[in-house]
């Protein structure tokens, strides 16, 4: 025969509306892996992340196919027109020191906060990580980094 009292113990410990729930997970101290920002999805974190490492490896490489991850408004505020990255990119990238360039080649986007705007990620360039020396932030390599979800995409943007 089975007690009353027990029977709701029971029943409440598979699954029943009184169950005790989880605390949230916190990191242990020490945990290097990057958290997504409150507000961003891992999964929409990780893709404008991702833009922009291929952005600053490709600007370090020279390769002007990184000019279709920015939209018009970057191009104008980083190359001084809209279409000014593709014949710009060249001459941004060699005002840049040696060291900047090479320490572009090791650049790691770990982490960033989701906004301003409801579909916008940043980036400051302090999030950023670097094997070795980091570059110093001017010209191609500004304070911070806005990336903006358009369509499926993300663009980088001001």
């Amino acid at each position: 025969m089975v007690r009353p009292s027990l029977a709701v113990l029971a029943l409440t410990a598979c699954g029943g509306e009184d169950r005790a729930t989880m605390p949230p997970l916190t990191p242990e101290p020490g945990d290097a892996r990057p958290l997504a920002p409150a507000g961003a999805p891992p999964e929409q974190s990780r893709a404008a992340r991702m833009v922009l490492y291929r952005y600053l490896r490709g600007v370090a490489a020279g390769d002007a196919k990184v000019c279709a991850s920015v939209t018009p408004a970057y191009e104008r505020a980083t190359f001084g027109k809209p279409g000014g990255c593709g014949s710009g990119l060249a001459a941004a990238r060699a005002r840049l020191r040696a060291q900047d360039r090479a320490a572009l080649r090791t650049v790691t986007v770990p982490t960033g906060q989701a906004g301003p705007g409801p579909d916008d990620f940043t980036v400051r360039f302090e999030d950023l990580r670097w094997k070795g020396e980091p570059a110093r932030p001017g010209g191609l390599l500004a304070a911070g980094f806005t990336l903006r979800k358009t369509g499926a995409r993300w663009l980088i943007t001001v």
